[in-house]
């Protein structure tokens, strides 16, 4: 035997009798990875991957609820309504609070028929039935300042609040006259809202500018008002001084500017009129 056919004789019984490593693809050769998709998934990188996510979803979970109380703490900070909190989860707080901070931008200094919009949204309850914009009922002029608020009679006793807002809305075709009220108290105690209260009416001619019309309806011939149309008066009086930061004694008759009888009854019942006032302040 040749001294080369011995070594390599020698070398292949070292390469035999060494220890096999379980890394090794090829152990003739020692290659180490030779098929890359070898020994991937073994219990131990099993293992590993397991627990890195259960700490990724521990620290998910930790900030979500670090999250949620930020948000409850924000909420009762700012007395947003606790519906508004009652979130299910994380998230469903989160996007809770972003509708929060938006209806929050949003009502911030809105103004609704010249007042803000709380104020308003403490009227009686009326409906809105507003006259067609024309130059008989309802110019659409600006009303930029409330100095006094007139109390009127429809002087036509049996008519409905209905009836006498479709009489103000015919004007624009009859061209009858001019005339109009912010608001029509129906002998049922309805409320019609005729015209914004950042606009004019066509009610006192000389005080058109600087003051609030209603016109009640009745069924008296004396010109008194029923209970219902009384007490719907009464409440929104009260809210209209309150929203204007008037008086009782800046609620006048019509009778009051210009001398018409108007409304009659409490044109000749000062002591009615007087009590009137008295139940407005009282309210």
């Amino acid at each position: 035997m040749t001294q080369e056919n011995r070594s390599g004789r020698q070398a292949e019984i070292h390469i035999t009798q060494m220890r096999r490593n379980p890394y090794l693809a090829d152990y003739s050769t020692g290659n180490r990875n030779a098929d890359k998709n070898i020994n991937r998934n073994t219990p131990r990188r099993q293992r590993r991957r397991r627990h890195a996510r259960i700490r990724s979803y521990i620290r998910m979970t930790l900030l979500c609820s670090g999250i949620l109380v930020g948000i409850v703490a924000l909420t009762k900070l700012l007395k947003v309504p606790a519906g508004t909190a009652e979130a299910s989860t994380p998230m469903e707080a989160i996007d809770m609070a972003q509708q929060v901070g938006k209806g929050t931008e949003n009502t911030t200094g809105t103004r609704i028929q010249g007042l803000s919009a709380e104020t308003y949204a403490a009227h009686p309850d009326w409906t809105e039935d507003f006259l067609t914009v024309n130059e008989y009922s309802r110019p659409g002029d600006p009303l930029t300042e409330v100095n006094n608020i007139f109390v009127h009679y429809t002087a036509n006793p049996g008519t409905s609040a209905a009836q006498n807002r479709s009489y103000f809305e015919q004007l624009k075709d009859n061209h009858e006259r001019s005339a109009s009220a912010h608001f029509i108290i129906g002998y049922n105690g309805e409320i019609l809202q005729c015209v914004p209260l950042d606009e004019i009416a066509y009610a006192v001619q000389t005080r058109n500018e600087d003051s609030i019309s209603i016109e009640c309806c009745y069924k008296a011939d004396n010109g008194q008002f029923t209970r219902e149309t009384y007490d719907s008066l009464i409440r929104l009086l009260r809210w209209l001084i309150d929203a204007y930061e008037l008086e009782p004694e800046d609620i006048l008759r019509h009778y009051d500017c210009g001398g018409k009888k108007c409304p009659i009854y409490y044109m000749e019942h000062e002591d009615a009129w007087e009590r009137l006032k008295e139940d407005v302040e009282n309210l």
